[in-house]
């Protein structure tokens, strides 16, 4: 090989050595030649794959969880954001899960648990906004239907993130 630019070219791009500007390799990991076989890709495919896997796995508690909140806000169960968060938190440290990842689904869970419901009144034609004005005007809020909503949306994100809490709390490490 006369050129650098074919050696880098048959390098992993995980084990590239540095080199100075008068073509020397600085000290670093030791450079071997790419494999001509699927060697290599093997470890990509299964990164790829697992995060596919995880990808999947959110969307799933984000639906299941989302599904769960609104047919609980539905029968009038204003608690169920709270217990959702529980048992996905309880479940994630079960399954040794990150924690960032399940926070978020059950907020985001939360958050859409409490807010279609209350769409799919407002498309009914319940008098949604007018009784979000009256209550933000008796809690001494701007009397804005927004701020009401937003509360209330906000209200279910921390009953979802503290039942989170919770359920990653109570249930014990596993291994």
């Amino acid at each position: 090989m006369d050129t650098a630019a074919e050696e880098v070219s048959e390098m992993t791009t995980t084990d590239l050595t540095a080199r100075s500007g008068d073509g020397r390799e600085s000290p670093g990991p030791s450079v071997e030649p790419a494999a001509s076989g699927s060697a290599a890709a093997a470890p990509d495919r299964a990164e790829g794959r697992g995060r596919r896997r995880a990808a999947a796995t959110a969307v799933g508690v984000v639906a299941g969880s989302t599904a769960a909140i609104a047919l609980g806000t539905l029968i009038g169960a204003w608690f169920m954001p709270f217990l959702v968060g529980a048992a996905v938190g309880a479940v994630g440290r079960l399954r040794s899960a990150r924690l960032w990842r399940g926070a978020s689904a059950v907020a985001l869970a939360g958050a859409l648990g409490w807010a279609l419901p209350l769409g799919r009144q407002a498309l009914g034609g319940a008098p949604v906004g007018e009784v979000a004005r009256t209550a933000a005007a008796l809690a001494g809020l701007p009397p804005l239907a927004t701020v009401t909503v937003s509360a209330a949306l906000l209200i279910a994100v921390v009953q979802a993130l503290v039942g989170f809490w919770v359920g990653r709390t109570v249930v014990p490490r596993r291994g």
